[in-house]
């Protein structure tokens, strides 16, 4: 690979290490108050941070940037950086990276000034001086040897590593590219984005060229992952290489099906008008003379390089490839055969570097071999041999698990495509950090990041781009179908009750479970543990997920106590809240207008408590006690536009409540509750009774009763518009008979993923796991393995599903559907 690829996508893969790392000049004034225009003068990243702290605790949990924590860069912003540790913006703040010189940079902070952004009356060892330079005022703050400069410029804090780059701030001396003004004005669907000077990249080791002006990227930080999208922009002012796809329509991308599995890393670009193409190149190279190129790309829509261990390796995709393999005939002779492929050797081995340069420079294309519709030309025909065996033995990247991890975060169609695989990024990074670091860098191991992907896809004058790099997790394998086996994890001991599957970050969902230790386990979709927590007592029913200022949370309650933790498993302030008198039931959790304002009810055998988001007792709510011990956790209902609290007590008496806890609805009748949670149907209160009777309760207070012929297991659920029963082994599905193997099964859970319904039931004898559709047709590849319910969730990629279900005893298993 070119160490033109190295070098872009060192820039736009190591965006995260900076930040973990913890991110023309005129004399118009800057608007009051707008951060972009207190930017520095020639930033080479500039990052738009939501929420600074939840940014530095995702960094904190990724894999991969702790690796850094050592070198000489991460170390200087994450162990010496005591001032930026104490910074706390409410709003929007920029993080930007200044390269003061090849092996030096500096950073500057904006932000709004609020009360409570920057305090340093309880520092310890610092020295706070006044400077007066030029006629402007700014400070020199020491903490612990550290030094930075800080200013307040029409009502924005700045505080800069640099007291060059302050002065010029305040000179107005601040970043003024039309470019960068586009690139900063987008849309952002996401609370971290990265704005990229593309500047020159270096193409071999004399020569540099310009790729792109800027780009804007929303960045996703997982604990194993790291995913970026956005687009890129280039400029007619000035040759770049990202104009040479103009009015080429980028093609599909097969080389994954072509790279061998042990390859360090490959490049591959598309064209649709190979004539044009070439042109656009030679206009880039600043060529006059048309180069005759044989025709040989003239039915090629692909071609790019394959780095391999000892050589790189050029290929090219055609279209047509009884046509391209007349074309080529002239240039080849036959030389040998292996496992019936013919490898020829080849004339022209320059051919590529002159038609292609700057994405190809190689000019050793001594043989040739066809697969498919692949050419593929190698240095020698060793290499030639290995690359046909792993073809025919589908040893190849697109039959891996982490490449189909990682395809749906891809287009199947770009410009231009970069793989980076077994961890093959020393090279990548030491060119991004000083010379200092290079030493540091080599030694840091990357083979759990098997591959990394880069793309970008050509669109009128901009691009879309793409960023993915994962950890492989490794125990992943194919079980049937569409199905895979993400991780299969061993807990410390048995587990305890139904493992379960929470929304985590952007692009996955992450694994909640207790064992019989009352430990509880964070677990990732690759199935590393993040973090555990030692609890006094086992979780009464479901953990649920609630947001609290703009953060995701999960909410639980024990027999003795109420606890709200972060995703990083702290607990949330004002919890826990601990009881002296036992929970009974589950926590209920309402939020009666999806504004987040919610109600956390607790119930302790007649009393029912209130609280708030902050552990705060709810005032005005009447309802405190009932006449007999409440039988089932409360249930929020709404029903046209009034909502109903349904509590149901032991004696058989049912209240329906106002919001204040006031009756709203006055039964008369006693029911004998079953387990089964009261719903709603058709605008009426549901109560499926022990004895089997279905009792219907209209908004007026009249019941009217059904005695249903159905067994002792009998199971009723409803979510939306999808209702489930269960009777033996017979399921209903909005009315459709499955019937299941005869079996003892689980109770039938109901889960919207993705804007559609699903249905998940285990056969705990067989130990099988069914996973079906609303209108009752099973998933392509079930049933898979588990002894317990199952619960899903949202996977990656486009229309993906996680399911997570108890395995052996102490064993948690989850699977990925497509």
């Amino acid at each position: 690979m070119g160490k033109f690829q190295g070098k872009l996508f060192t820039l736009l893969l190591f965006i995260p290490i900076i930040l973990g790392i913890f991110g023309s000049c005129d004399k118009t004034p800057p608007k009051t108050g707008t951060l972009m225009d207190f930017v520095p003068e020639n930033a080479s990243v500039v990052f738009k941070i939501s929420n600074f702290e939840n940014l530095q605790a995702d960094i904190e949990n990724n894999s991969l940037l702790s690796k850094f924590g050592k070198t000489s860069p991460y170390s200087f912003f994450s162990e010496k950086a005591v001032l930026l540790k104490n910074l706390h913006p409410t709003t929007q703040s920029l993080f930007c990276i200044n390269e003061v010189n090849d092996s030096v940079s500096a950073y500057t902070f904006i932000s709004k000034q609020t009360k409570n952004l920057f305090q340093t009356d309880s520092l310890k060892n610092r020295i706070i001086e006044t400077l007066t330079l030029d006629g402007q005022s700014l400070q020199r703050i020491t903490i612990d040897k550290e030094i930075a400069y800080t200013a307040i410029i029409d009502s924005v804090f700045v505080v800069s590593s640099s007291q060059q780059l302050l002065q010029d701030i305040l000179k107005r001396k601040t970043e003024r590219d039309e470019t960068f003004k586009k690139v900063f004005n987008l849309p952002s669907s996401n609370g971290f984005t990265a704005l990229v000077r593309g500047s020159k990249v270096t193409l071999n080791d004399s020569t540099k060229v310009n790729f792109t002006s800027w780009s804007a990227l929303d960045i996703a930080i997982a604990p194993e992952s790291f995913i970026a999208t956005g687009i890129t922009l280039a400029t007619d002012s000035i040759p770049q290489l990202l104009n040479v796809f103009e009015d080429q329509v980028p093609q599909q991308n097969d080389v994954s099906a072509l790279v061998p599995t042990d390859a360090l890393g490959a490049v591959s670009f598309t064209f649709n008008d190979a004539e044009r193409f070439q042109k656009n190149l030679r206009n880039f190279r600043g060529e006059k003379e048309t180069l005759q190129t044989t025709g040989i790309f003239g039915s090629v829509s692909e071609v790019g390089s394959i780095k391999l261990k000892t050589e790189t390796a050029i290929f090219i995709k055609s279209i047509d490839a009884s046509l391209t393999s007349d074309v080529l005939a002239r240039y080849v002779s036959a030389k040998s055969e292996f496992r019936e492929i013919k490898i020829s050797s080849f004339s022209e081995p320059q051919l590529f570097r002159q038609t292609f340069s700057p994405f190809i420079n190689s000019e050793k294309a001594n043989y040739v071999f066809q697969v498919d519709n692949f050419f593929v030309f190698t240095e020698s025909e060793i290499t030639a041999q290995q690359i046909i065996s792993d073809f025919q033995n589908n040893n190849t990247l697109k039959n891996t698990s982490y490449f189909e991890n990682t395809a749906p975060d891809l287009s199947t169609a770009s410009s231009l495509l970069i793989f980076k695989m077994k961890g093959d990024f020393s090279e990548v990074i030491s060119g991004f950090f000083n010379s200092k670091s290079k030493s540091e860098i080599k030694n840091i191991a990357f083979d759990e990041f098997p591959l990394a992907a880069l793309q970008f896809s050509y669109d009128r004058n901009f691009a879309h781009l793409t960023l993915s790099c994962k950890e492989g997790g490794g125990t992943a394998k194919s079980i049937s179908g569409t199905v895979t086996e993400k991780f299969s994890l061993k807990l410390e001991s048995a587990v305890l009750g139904t493992p379960q599957l929470i929304e985590g970050h952007k692009e996955s969902g992450n694994v909640v479970a207790q064992d019989m230790g009352n430990k509880l386990y964070f677990i990732s979709d690759s199935g590393k543990i993040l973090w555990t927590k030692k609890l006094g007592a086992a979780i009464l029913g479901k953990i649920e997920e609630v947001e609290i200022s703009g953060s995701k949370h999960i909410a639980f309650a024990t027999k003795d106590a109420f606890h709200i933790l972060d995703r990083n498993g702290k607990d949330a302030k004002g919890f826990p809240i601990k009881f002296k008198d036992n929970v009974t039931q589950p926590l209920s959790v309402f939020d009666y207008d999806n504004n987040r304002n919610y109600r956390f009810v607790i119930v302790q055998g007649k009393e029912m408590l209130l609280y708030d988001k902050n552990g705060k007792t709810v005032k005005g709510f009447s309802f405190n006690k009932a006449k007999s011990n409440i039988a089932q956790s409360s249930v929020h209902i709404r029903m046209g536009n009034k909502d109903y609290i349904v509590v149901a007590e032991e004696s058989g008496m049912l209240n329906i409540l106002s919001r204040v806890g006031k009756s709203r609805i006055s039964i008369s009748n006693n029911f004998n509750f079953s387990e089964i949670p009261i719903a709603e149907e058709d605008n009426t209160f549901v109560v499926i009774t022990k004895e089997n009777t279905k009792e219907r309760i209209t908004q007026d207070g009249k019941v009217s009763s059904q005695k249903l012929d159905v067994g002792s297991n009998y199971w009723f659920t409803i979510l939306g518009n999808t209702k489930v029963t269960l009777d033996d082994n017979k399921l209903r599905i909005n009315g459709k008979l499955v019937e299941l193997p005869l079996g003892l099964y689980t109770r039938p859970q109901l889960f919207n993923v993705s804007r559609n319904s699903y249905i998940t039931i285990t056969e705990t004898q067989e130990k099988k796991v069914y996973v079906f559709d609303k209108d009752g047709s099973i998933l392509n590849g079930f049933p898979v393995y588990g002894t317990s319910a199952a619960t899903m969730g949202e996977s990656n990629g486009k229309n993906a599903k996680s399911i997570v279900v108890k395995g052996d005893a102490d064993i948690i298993i989850l699977y990925s559907s497509s």
